[in-house]
């Protein structure tokens, strides 16, 4: 570690998911590479605890999703601005498509360098054209003075290039990565005695449109009709919980499918799953897949953006195709009536989250990407 650290400023829009995640681990783990980080997101963050016990400072502004509070926003890119001014950072990286948008335009005011993480470009979605033009608009505007842009998965990159997001040069592939389980945790018991009953395949995700979860609902029927013994759940919290709720009681199926709040960190609830679900309409590169291998929970998720980068067909899970129950219930079911296969499963999981999704491969790709843009702008002052 270099005697004299880098600051980052690290921006984020959402309060949860895996876009705070993977915050949470670079402005815990970047210290250890030679960057001193500070984080900038919403007012409250599920990850704010952890960095404050961290001693991480954190900057909180009126951040909202979407671009329908124009005041708040307007609120947030003056403070932002003003906090990236102030001169003692030399870095910004943004995480997400509307704290991309704020932070790059902060951090180029000011000219300082700045790497984006879009953790599944804006266009990216069941979107209309004008959605979808007014993104492509700001991705390509903003792309070409971005210094890099970190794509957490190959099918991102593909995507960027194909839609002149930004020169092939400043694409760099980060795979998320996170740590091993750690011990000690304390079991979820509702969890518990749902698996104790029968073998257990849950949903752990925020509860938002991204992620389909009703597709999990509507295949509920069809997993206990062919499998009785079967237990299932839905863990998380969200803006969708209590649509998600109303429609488990339409199909009949609230009494035998609870919905479990989330208790982070994720390898306290994964632990008590024999499969894990993720039956996304559209992703980038989900972290939670990549906290499954490490867990050894087989996977059974939708093939859609780069979860197969993660996924191993066959033989960590079984991808299956998006907004599809039949097929969702089939390959759960499948899952669930066979242990032995659950185990092979297992331990490949665990393999291939340690030869390719660790946390210090992350954070030592991450600090490399740092070390590049800072590096390429130090040339060009002196040039």
């Amino acid at each position: 570690m270099s005697a004299v650290m880098s600051r980052v400023l690290l921006v984020l829009e959402p309060p949860d998911g895996g876009v705070a995640e993977n915050v949470l681990q670079l402005a815990l783990g970047l210290g250890e590479r030679g960057f001193a980080a500070e984080v900038a997101g919403p007012h409250q963050a599920i990850i704010y605890p952890r960095l404050r016990e961290a001693g991480v400072p954190v900057h909180s502004f009126p951040f909202t999703s979407g671009f329908s509070h124009p005041l708040k926003d307007a609120i947030s890119s003056v403070e932002l601005a003003r906090l990236v001014g102030c001169g003692r950072f030399d870095l910004v990286h943004a995480h997400s498509a509307k704290a991309g948008t704020m932070g790059r335009i902060a951090a180029l005011a000011r000219r300082l360098p700045v790497v984006y993480s879009p953790h599944c470009f804006p266009f990216v979605g069941p979107w209309g054209w004008p959605r979808r033009t007014v993104a492509l608009t700001i991705e390509r505007g903003l792309g070409r003075w971005t210094d890099r842009i970190v794509c957490v998965a190959a099918d991102e990159e593909r995507l960027a290039v194909e839609e002149r997001v930004a020169p092939a040069d400043r694409l760099t592939v980060v795979h998320n990565g996170c740590s091993a389980p750690p011990g000690g945790l304390e079991p979820d018991e509702r969890l518990e005695r749902l698996r104790a009953a029968g073998p257990l395949a849950a949903c752990l995700a925020v509860l938002r449109p991204q992620k389909s979860i009703h597709v999990f609902l509507e295949a509920a029927p069809r997993i206990l009709s062919a499998m009785p013994e079967a237990r299932l759940a839905v863990i998380g919290d969200g803006p969708q919980k209590a649509e998600l709720e109303a429609r488990a009681r339409e199909l009949g199926i609230a009494d035998r499918l609870p919905f479990i709040s989330f208790r982070p960190p994720a390898f306290r609830q994964l632990a008590s799953l024999d499969v894990f679900v993720l039956p996304s309409a559209w992703e980038a590169f989900p972290i939670s897949v990549v906290e499954a291998l490490a867990s050894g929970v087989p996977q059974v998720a939708t093939d859609v953006g780069g979860t197969r980068e993660a996924l191993l067909d066959g033989r960590t899970g079984l991808l299956c195709p998006p907004g599809d129950p039949a097929a969702l219930a089939e390959r759960i079911g499948a899952l669930l009536g066979d242990p032995a296969r659950r185990r092979s499963m297992s331990e490949n999981s665990r393999q291939r989250w340690e030869q390719n999704f660790t946390l210090d491969a992350m954070l030592d790709a991450t600090a490399v990407v740092y070390e590049d843009v800072l590096a390429g702008r130090a040339r060009a002052k002196s040039s």
